[in-house]
């Protein structure tokens, strides 16, 4: 294990980022296990028709408070806002009350944490506090970007998603720190996950990619005392294993069979080895070393990526020995709003990335 710097760059927005993390994982967790057994809490339809839950607005108000009571200069670049919330109508009085009532709920079970990252008590505070999260981001200057609660679907389902938050500087992501509530500690396939639920990962530019133990307490664990984790450096497509989307409608499950084909995947084996999860949990479990390889190849010619999808874990997956990159290996950039400019997500370890942008390029042309 590498030396850790006591005093390296981010360890204040770390200890905040982790903190707030942590606090809008136990809540998100509480409302998915509601909503899984009763598959109706709390939920609404945007105009994309995405669902969305009351967890959305309470994490994302509970980061932004955070991040705007310890860094008020700091930009969000957030996924939601609070519109609908002020609505004077049912809806948004009902959302809002269920909003308020859990964000009560979770400060006081976690109040250790109250000094370091504040404490929301009233509506138009919780309000504002989303809408901070407006920014549109850039290529210049110091700016957080957030997915309160990536990997809808599974969440709604009570299987995985996430809790994602970066700081980018001048369009590079600088630290990244993702809650996975769900996710259980040792990942084979798709039928073979276990172990204890919950994992914490985090990673700081030059510094490593760590993990811990999400819901061991509620307070900030130093990089020291966590397990920093490493990318295998595997390229034997026998022992290769594969992360895609749950979801078809986010990335092209077909293309990228053929990719794995032309990797050199056996017909026979190719099914146990591809590992199916939503979210940025894709991420964690490639920079845990249980999985080389994610695919996320574009449905459309038209579609872009939010940053926020991708920002906390191209950090992971750069400190942990692998490589992020669009279609064609360019590394991927977060300097250009709230959305990449590339087409698709390609990660790996360093020594099998090559070898994927090679496949990739062959099967789209």
């Amino acid at each position: 294990m590498s030396t850790i710097p006591l005093d390296h760059p981010y360890r204040r927005e770390l200890e905040v980022a982790t903190l707030a993390v942590k606090r809008a994982s136990v809540l998100t967790k509480k409302l998915s296990d509601e909503i899984a057994t009763t598959q109706k809490s709390g939920t609404h339809t945007k105009e994309d028709k995405s669902p969305v839950t009351v967890g959305d607005y309470a994490s994302q108000a509970i980061i932004n408070n955070a991040i705007k009571l310890n860094f008020p200069s700091d930009e969000i670049v957030g996924e939601e806002d609070s519109d609908t919330l002020r609505q004077d109508n049912e809806e948004g009085k009902t959302l809002s009350d269920k909003v308020f009532r859990i964000i009560t709920e979770v400060q006081a079970k976690t109040d250790s944490s109250n000094l370091k990252i504040g404490k929301l008590e009233e509506l138009d505070k919780i309000y504002d506090s989303i809408d901070s999260g407006a920014s549109n981001g850039g290529s210049k200057g110091r700016y957080w970007a957030l997915d309160p609660i990536d990997g809808t679907k599974g969440f709604l389902r009570g299987d995985q998603f996430a809790v994602c938050l970066a700081l980018i500087e001048d369009g590079q992501v600088v630290l990244g720190v993702i809650g996975c509530p769900n996710l259980p500690a040792t990942i084979n396939s798709n039928e073979d996950m276990s172990g204890t639920k919950g994992g914490l990962f985090s990673a700081v530019k030059g510094v490593g990619s760590f993990y811990s133990p999400l819901f061991d307490n509620n307070d900030f664990t130093p990089l020291q005392s966590q397990e920093q984790i490493k990318m295998n450096q595997t390229v034997d497509p026998s022992s290769l294993k594969v992360v895609e989307g749950v979801e078809k409608g986010h990335s092209s499950h077909s293309t990228q069979s053929l990719i794995k084909e032309k990797l050199g995947f056996s017909g026979e084996s190719v099914a146990k080895q591809t590992i199916n999860l939503d979210s940025q949990v894709k991420y964690c479990v490639l920079a845990k070393g249980q999985a080389d390889i994610y695919l996320r190849l574009p449905v459309s010619d038209t579609y872009r990526e939010k940053i926020w999808d991708h920002a906390a874990g191209n950090i992971l997956i750069y400190e942990s020995g692998g490589q992020v990159g669009d279609i064609s290996g360019n590394p991927l950039y977060f300097g250009s709003g709230r959305l990449l400019e590339s087409k698709g997500v390609i990660a790996g370890n360093k020594a099998i990335f090559p070898q994927i942008i090679s496949a990739v390029k062959h099967v789209l042309n």
